[in-house]
C-alpha cells in the first residue's frame, strides 16, 4: 500500500482534501492500494509521521518550505502539488502522480521532485495526473 502524506499550513485544507481523496479511492476500488493522511505543517510539523509514509505532497503555498524540508528529511521524496490540481484532482490522479514522483525521485535524486517543465507549481496548467496529461499529447 502506498501511503501519501498531504500537508498544508494549519491542516485545514489538507484534512478536507485527504477525507475526499480517501473516500474517492475507496469508491474507485483503490482502498487497498493507497492511503492518504494529512499532517498540519504549522502545528507540530510532519516529523512524527515522516517514517510511516512513502511520499510527502506539499500544498502549493508550502513550496517555499520544500528545500528546508528536504534538507531535514533527505531520504523522503517531496512533491509540491501544482496549484490548479489542489482540490480538483481525483484520488486516481493523485495516486498516479505520487507513484511517478517517487519513481522520478529514485531515478534522478531530485528533491523536491517535479515533472519536466513543472518547476513552478503555480504555472502548471494540467488538471489530471502527469501520466494522463502526457498520454493525451
Amino acid at each position: 500500500m502506498l501511503k501519501i502524506m498531504v500537508t498544508c499550513g494549519g491542516g485545514f485544507s489538507s484534512s478536507a482534501l485527504v477525507t475526499h481523496l480517501n473516500k474517492d479511492a475507496k469508491e474507485k476500488g483503490l482502498g487497498e492500494e493507497v492511503e492518504f493522511v494529512f499532517r498540519p505543517f504549522d502545528f507540530g510539523g510532519i516529523g512524527d509521521m515522516i517514517n510511516s509514509v512513502d511520499i510527502v505532497m506539499l500544498c502549493p503555498h508550502l513550496a517555499h518550505n520544500a528545500k528546508s524540508l528536504v534538507a531535514k528529511y533527505p531520504d523522503k521524496p517531496f512533491y509540491v502539488i501544482p496549484t490548479r490540481l489542489y482540490g480538483l484532482m481525483s484520488a486516481v490522479d493523485f495516486y498516479e502522480d505520487a507513484q511517478d514522483a517517487i519513481e522520478g525521485w529514485k531515478e534522478t535524486g531530485m528533491n523536491p521532485f517535479h515533472f519536466e517543465g513543472e518547476q513552478t507549481a503555480i504555472k502548471v496548467m494540467r488538471t489530471v495526473s502527469h501520466r494522463k496529461y502526457m498520454a493525451s499529447k
